[in-house]
């Protein structure tokens, strides 16, 4: 996993130096972007069962050694609640031998990832829509809690903590609103290498740059 984020790291430098010996100079400013949206469980399998479609928030600084390359560095939350009713409804299906009337399972699941990436544009700066492509290497702190009561009294809690690495691909637009603010849009898939079996979702997002 180690060798994957260097290699990836390596690409972003050598995208860099090799635009800037090539264009002397950006052209293009740097711009912030804020942007949100929904976060899309796909695996594993609890995950995609027993969380809802989540809240994705991000921010991210994105320079330009050329008008048509990005290097940006980026921040995002993703908020993921449990679905307490269908896991309880599948236990009881599955062991239909005991009464679980009464019990409740609450959670959630939530993601903070720093990250760094290249994203290059399919399109000119002047384009009254710019279409790029995002790749990005993520360090992600994942948090999950879960909890289990009984008529309302709590027998039991639980939460755990990993640190991992990722990567987020996909294609996105900005389109010109004014000369100092574009609207921007994502799809983007998450993937995280935890322990067990790879976490991911589909982050589908839009937000302004500045």
């Amino acid at each position: 996993m180690k060798t994957i984020m260097a290699t990836i790291l390596v690409l972003i430098l050598g995208f860099s130096s090799m635009s800037f010996a090539q264009f002397g100079q950006v052209s293009r400013q740097p711009q912030i972007e804020v942007f949100g949206g929904l976060a899309v469980p796909l695996s594993p399998k609890d995950f995609s069962d027993y969380y809802k479609v989540g809240l994705s928030l991000h921010g991210q600084y994105v320079m330009f050694p050329t008008p048509k390359l990005g290097v940006s560095f980026a921040l995002a939350f993703e908020g993921f609640s449990f679905d307490g009713d269908k896991f309880m409804q599948d236990i009881q299906a599955s062991d239909p031998f005991t009464d679980y009337s009464g019990v409740t399972a609450e959670g959630s699941a939530n993601i903070i990832e720093f990250g760094v990436g290249v994203r290059p544009y399919l399109t000119s700066p002047e384009a009254n829509m710019q279409v790029f492509l995002y790749g990005m290497a993520t360090y992600n702190i994942l948090k999950t809690k879960s909890d289990l009561s009984y008529n309302g009294t709590n027998f039991y809690s639980g939460e755990d903590k990993e640190n991992k690495f990722g990567i987020a691909v996909g294609p996105g637009i900005e389109i010109p609103l004014n000369d100092t603010m574009n609207l921007i849009g994502q799809g983007v898939f998450r993937y995280i290498f935890t322990s067990d079996e790879g976490t991911s979702f589909l982050g589908i997002t839009t937000g302004m740059v500045f």
